[in-house]
Order: structure tokens, then C-alpha cells, then sequence
């Protein structure tokens, strides 16, 4: 909501710039989010055991959550991120939608310049009522194409309520074992997990076991055939 709002500064002090690059801002910036990895009274947490996200973002725990290696996604994509103006960093949080006016340069004589040399006041600043997300964000300027996650994925987090239903995990795997699908043989059992209520909140656990169990279910079907048999001869599985 705070994000790129170019009016909580002093218009006056660069009026024609700052204008400019408001429109700039909405045609040509973009940004992904991420929720990362967080601290709770010296306890490491998973980013992707965040109660509050599974039921703001995942439909009541309905979705997914898609665990992402950073260094791998920049590697991957470092052919069109070096063409660009881009970071990657945490969001801050602050009781104030704007920062100090001494932290704002206004000294630009384009929309570009003006946000390459603001780009964290405009875009990695939010109030504090979001700091639960431990926010991690790519801010780029200038891109309007796609960003691959081929190969960055670590492992795919059911939400609770999928997890449960085996019609929908089935409908997952349906994808998986398909010849024709770009997911073809890029998942095994041991990428996925999901997600576990107690008294810490949400633990992440791997879920082999449950995939493996659909798996065999469908083992009459010549996909699922096929994909066990590529399991066990080529991945280990017994």
C-alpha cells in the first residue's frame, strides 16, 4: 500500500521528476516477494511456517508455498537481471510511511535517475503492522517479461488442508508424471512437505511417505508406472 508512493515526499523540491516518475513507477518497476527464514525468542523459523501467511495467501491453508533457492534464481536469470537495474534485499519496517526527508535525494534530472537513486525509500520501506512477513524482496526496473525457477525450487509446502485430501495431491502428481509436462521427472517424493500446528506454531516436515502412498495407488495407470519405476532406478527409492 506504501510501496512506490512517490506523494508521502516533497513533490516541490523536484516536481516535474518526481511526477514522471510516479507514472514511471506504475508502467515499468516490479517487484516479487518472498517470505523468508525468521527468529522467534532464539527459535530459527522456516519462512514457510507463517500462520498468518498460510491464511492471508494460501486461501486458509488451501495453497501452497514454494520454497525458492535465492543464489540459485539469481544464477539462473543472470542473463536478463545484469541488463537491468535490480536488488534483492529485505524489506525494513518502520512506524512511518516515509523516511527522514534527509534520506530522500531528490537531486535527479529524470524518472529514472530519481528512483535508481531512492529505490529502498520507495520500495523496501513498509509499516511495521507487516513486519510478521519477513519480507525479501526483487525490486526491477525496465523488465516486463518472465523470471524462470527451473531448477530453484527446493522442495513445494502443501498447505495443511491439501495435504489432506488425496484427490488434490493426485491432481499435483497428474502434472508430475506427465511426459508432456515441463515438470516431468524435476520432482521426487522428497520435494514436497507441508505443514504441522503445535504448540511452537507451524513446523515443516517431509511428506515422502503420503506422495509415495498416492503414487502406488495409481500404479495401474502407465504414468505412475513409469514414474515409480524411474524412482527407484534412478533416484534410490525402494
Amino acid at each position: 500500500m506504501n510501496e512506490g508512493n512517490v506523494h508521502n515526499m516533497r513533490l516541490a523540491h523536484n516536481f516535474m521528476v518526481m511526477y514522471n516518475a510516479e507514472k514511471y513507477i506504475k508502467e515499468r518497476c516490479h517487484t516479487i516477494s518472498f517470505s523468508q527464514n525468521y527468529d522467534i525468542l532464539g527459535h530459527g523459523i522456516e519462512g514457510s511456517n507463517h500462520p498468518a501467511m498460510w491464511a492471508h495467501y494460501a486461501d486458509k491453508s488451501n495453497g501452497v508455498c514454494i520454497v525458492i533457492d535465492k543464489e540459485t534464481f539469481i544464477a539462473q536469470n543472470k542473463d536478463i537481471l545484469s541488463q537491468h537495474f535490480y536488488k534483492f534485499e529485505d524489506v525494513e519496517y518502520s512506524l512511518f510511511n516515509t523516511p527522514d526527508d534527509k534520506e530522500i535525494d531528490y537531486e535527479a534530472t529524470t524518472p529514472e535517475e530519481f528512483i535508481k537513486n531512492n529505490w529502498k525509500t520507495l520500495f523496501y520501506l513498509k509499516h511495521k503492522d507487516w513486519a510478521n512477513e519477513d519480507e525479501h524482496r526483487l525490486f526491477i526496473m525496465d523488465y516486463e517479461d518472465k523470471l524462470s525457477i527451473d531448477g530453484c525450487i527446493k522442495y513445494i509446502v502443501l498447505g495443511r488442508k491439501l495435504f489432506l485430501d488425496n484427490a488434490r495431491i493426485k491432481e499435483i502428481l497428474d502434472i508430475i508424471v506427465n511426459p508432456n509436462s515441463v515438470c516431468y521427472r524435476k520432482f521426487i517424493p522428497h520435494s514436497f512437505a507441508t505443514t504441522c500446528y503445535n504448540t511452537y506454531g507451524y513446523d515443516t516436515f517431509e511428506i515422502a511417505f503420503k506422495i509415495l502412498e498416492v503414487v502406488r495407488t495409481n500404479i495401474s495407470n502407465p504414468l505412475y508406472a513409469d514414474y515409480e519405476k524411474w524412482l527407484i532406478e534412478e533416484q534410490g527409492y525402494k
